[in-house]
């Protein structure tokens, strides 16, 4: 798989907005690859939709060495997508997802089938829509946090050790947003 298969924006932000909210990170998995190799090597890719601070897409986006852009209070959420023969999925899900230290507060699955609720859910069937999410941790040094995710694949265990989060601090308006420097959209005058 190759970066060129994503498309990529003609024009960069006029002002970076830097997305604190949450960042989506989608692991692109082609399962019929690692099954025949047995190793993630050339069969995975990483997309996020951060940028750095000059407006371009995260360093290593479309590799497996993607650094996240992100800074404290970022929820990220990591999806699988995978890339099957024919078209038809494959099971494929995640084990774990870890850091040398903590980074994130409540990093764990989320969004799995609640079978005591869903009657008519079928195992194996019904699909479930799993990721993972963690929320990135107030007063992180910022610096390169690199993290581990493992993954599942029927039987076969297996894991990449090469993405990062990258957390920095976003730095203070110069001015109010949607005000202008020199105060040249300011209407006075008298109502009435």
């Amino acid at each position: 798989m190759t970066p060129h298969m994503f498309i990529q924006p003609r024009i960069k932000p006029r002002e970076i907005t830097r997305n604190t909210v949450q960042v989506n990170v989608v692991v692109v998995v082609d399962v019929a690859q690692v099954l025949a190799t047995g190793s993630l090597d050339g069969a995975l890719m990483m997309v996020d939709n951060s940028v750095t601070i000059a407006g371009d897409p995260s360093p290593g986006r479309g590799t497996a060495n993607l650094a996240t852009q992100c800074t404290y209070g970022t929820v990220v959420n990591w999806i699988l997508q995978t890339v099957a023969p024919y078209g038809t999925p494959l099971p494929i899900e995640f084990v774990d997802i870890r850091f040398e230290e903590q980074v994130c507060l409540k990093l764990g699955r989320y969004g799995d089938i609640a079978w005591d609720k869903s009657p008519d859910a079928i195992p194996g069937i019904t699909p479930s829509y799993n990721y993972w999410a963690g929320l990135v941790m107030p007063d992180l040094p910022p610096r390169l946090y690199p993290y581990t995710i493992e993954l599942k694949i029927g039987d076969l265990h297996v894991s990449v050790s090469t993405p990062s989060l990258d957390v920095w601090t976003v730095p203070a308006p110069s001015a109010p947003r949607g005000l202008q420097a020199d105060a040249s959209g300011i209407i006075t005058g008298e109502i009435g």
